[in-house]
């Protein structure tokens, strides 16, 4: 508790030195226009009692986002490497689950491989911070980024774009919608296509020779519906594809300092077997709601297909020795899932309620090839989904709103899993296989008090329980049942926090402390010994910390926002795979901060330009805590022309060619190690009709 004091005092200096530092006369952001739905429910931002961060489409084309790991960078305590880290949780190996679920128009993508996810035609981006059980349930244990795009309407509108950059990037982009018939038929559609060379060439004869190709693509359409004044029906569908090449990296033997490499030092490669990812997505999302006089009836219906297939050269290099080694992972995940819903719109007390079901099937290989044998892994994993949940805000005493939810919640699963290990060429039998089924039900809780300080400042405090099903190892090759099954991870959050307009609306404020007990943490490792990766829950962890974000508009030209994260995530109690006590060991993949700090400019001339600084606190790779990259700094800057319809503009990413590692993990061979993208430069055009 010490630890909190000293945190709870360093927020208060953060808003001294903030309220000083930002005295000024003007307004930043008119937070009763700003609305969200993150909750499923309409509410003023002033009024959600939970860390919540917003971006609106102006924000987000302002800082050049592309996809979900760019937006990440904005959002304190929240990283995304080669796994999503939120607050010490990291994604689930074998549940393949991200801690943080991204929900696009109601679609979810929880896959711990979708934060590579291109966005588009943004209306606006709510990133909920915490557990959101109560309300999204299954998976949501460290958060919710909910993506919001915008709805075709009776005008003609559109754009497209273009953009050129380092290592032959290319990009092209547009956006149209219309009225099919007015006031009743709407019709939008929307599309990116992008590709680059990649910064490494590989060098072995016969293949490819760009060694970090990269190639993607979505496209949206989106229909909207009115009969009548009191139904709307929308039906969205998008396809997209995500190709890389190679890796942003190498390989590098076992003992070595990854320190002492750098990014340079893998632009010359040689694998001898192919080596690359893609993931493909089919999704569609049937939306209708009906407004009665007080009350609003929702029915959300989605389906979601996913494809990844990985291939990997092994030994990343084209040592003899590994002649024809090969890794490779193919998995189609189905989804379908149904909601209703019910809620009020009254301005007093506000609730919603409602019943939700899931069915998901995966099937999984996972494979090893080697000169005269393979091994794989053959697993079907169903997974269904049963939940009834309700919220409800009690406004009292005037300026007083008390939050209670909660969800019971029912999720069956049944592995059948079959592992070989034969010659080349050859069939039999089986040298493992798992065969079984349990089921997990959990009561997820939340109470949240919030107190209006004034007209524009709110404060909160929230206590919420986070929750991820368990699961079982679908690569097992050998152990009992118990030894291929884990626990539910499981969570209880404290968070108090402050969130407004200061100064006569001048400074934008949103600070946050919080505290997390976590018992059977979801975590995986190497071991040594045998090379096997193995998967379990670590008996007890903790995670605290503060978050800080600011906005504060200077003049009518100059604007300054930032945000901050401080976090301390250890394990209280956990044996790794190899024997190891590792009590008190940082939880690997959790910086021990995260900042950003921007500062725009725009006149009345169409002239506008932007500098982001980012930096990263030191981070462990591994839970023995051998393997780290220390603090590094990276800065981003867009200039641009903005005159009739047309915005010209180029940027530079990581202008001063920082190498910073992103992550560092144990092979059959060697270390592998990943980094960040060096310096990008490139130029665009967008034109608006």
């Amino acid at each position: 508790m010490n630890k909190l004091k000293s945190i709870s005092l360093s927020i208060a200096i953060s808003l001294l030195l903030g309220s000083l530092l930002y005295a000024q006369d003007t307004q930043i952001l008119d937070l009763d226009s700003v609305t969200v739905t993150a909750n499923k429910m309409e509410e003023n931002i002033k009024e959600v009692p939970q860390s919540i961060t917003v971006m609106t489409d102006v924000e987000i084309e302002e800082k050049g986002i592309k996809d979900v790991s760019d937006l990440i960078k904005y959002i304190p305590n929240l990283i995304s490497t080669s796994v999503v880290n939120f607050r010490g949780l990291n994604s689930s190996m074998f549940t393949n689950a991200s801690p943080m679920v991204i929900y696009v128009d109601g679609v979810p993508y929880s896959h711990r491989w979708g934060f590579n996810k291109t966005i588009s035609n943004i209306l606006r981006v709510e990133v909920l911070r915490g557990p959101q059980g109560t309300i999204y349930g299954k998976d949501s244990m460290g958060g919710v980024i909910n993506i919001v795009t915008k709805d075709p309407s009776n005008t003609v509108a559109g754009s497209v774009s273009a953009e050129y950059g380092t290592d032959n990037y290319g990009e092209i982009a547009f956006d149209i919608s219309a009225p099919v018939i007015d006031n009743k038929l709407f019709f939008g559609l929307n599309g990116v296509y992008s590709q680059s060379d990649g910064y490494a060439t590989n060098y072995y004869p016969g293949q490819r020779e760009e060694a970090n190709e990269k190639e993607n693509y979505l496209s949206n359409i989106k229909l909207k519906y009115n009969p009548t004044d009191d139904l709307t029906i929308k039906f969205n569908a998008s396809k997209e594809s995500d190709t890389k090449y190679g890796e942003e990296g190498g390989i590098v033997p076992f003992g070595s300092d990854i320190n002492n490499y750098e990014r340079d030092d893998f632009k010359n490669v040689s694998y001898d077997e192919d080596t690359y990812s893609e993931n493909t997505s089919d999704a569609q999302a049937l939306h209708i709601d009906y407004d009665f006089k007080d009350l609003r009836f929702s029915s959300l219906t989605t389906h979601k297909k996913t494809e990844i297939d990985q291939y990997y050269d092994y030994d990343h290099s084209d040592n003899s020795s590994y002649d024809g080694l090969s890794y490779f992972m193919e998995m189609e995940s189905k989804n379908i899932a149904q909601e209703f819903r019910l809620s009020n719109n009254s301005d007093g007390l506000r609730w919603v309620t409602g019943l939700y079901y899931e069915n998901q099937k995966d099937d999984i290989l996972v494979a090893t090839r080697l000169s005269d044998t393979y091994t794989d892994a053959i697993s079907e994993i169903k997974s269904d989904t049963f939940a009834a949940f309700g919220q409800v805000v009690i406004p009292f005493l005037k300026d007083y709103d008390l939050t209670l939810g909660g969800r019971y919640q029912k999720i069956k699963k049944d592995i059948d899993s079959k592992n070989y290990y034969l010659p080349s060429g050859t069939t039999g039998a089986p040298r493992y296989t798992l065969d079984e089924d349990n089921t997990w039900n959990t009561f997820l809780p939340k109470i949240a008090l919030s107190y209006k300080i004034n007209k524009d400042l709110s404060s909160y405090f929230s206590i919420a329980k986070g929750y991820l099903a368990g699961g079982y190892n679908y690569a097992a090759s050998s152990g009992t049942v118990e030894q291929n099954k884990f626990d539910a991870q499981e969570s209880i959050n404290y968070e108090l926090g402050i969130r407004g307009d200061l100064l006569d609306n001048s400074l934008y404020l949103s600070a946050a402390i919080f505290y997390m007990d976590i018992k059977d943490l979801h975590v995986y490792s190497h071991d040594e010994a045998t090379g096997v990766t193995h998967t379990s829950n670590a008996a007890e962890a903790y995670s605290q910390g503060i978050e800080l974000e600011l906005g504060y508009k200077i003049n009518d030209n100059w604007r300054i926002d930032g945000s901050f994260g401080l976090i301390e995530a250890k394990y209280d109690e956990y044996t790794n795979a190899s024997g190891t006590d590792l009590k008190d060991n940082k939880i690997q993949r959790t910086p021990s901060h995260t900042a950003n700090l921007g500062v725009s400019y725009s006149n009345d001339h169409g002239i506008y330009g932007r500098l982001d600084i980012k930096n990263q606190g030191r981070m462990y790779f591994n839970d023995t805590n051998t393997y780290q990259e220390n603090s590094y700094t990276t800065a981003d800057v867009k200039i641009g022309y903005l005159f009739d319809d047309w915005d010209i503009y180029a940027y530079a990413n990581n202008i001063t060619d920082e190498s910073y590692l992103t992550a560092a993990n144990n092979m059959m061979t060697g270390t592998v190690l990943t980094y960040g993208e060096g310096r990008f430069l490139g130029i665009g055009a967008k034109y608006h009709f």
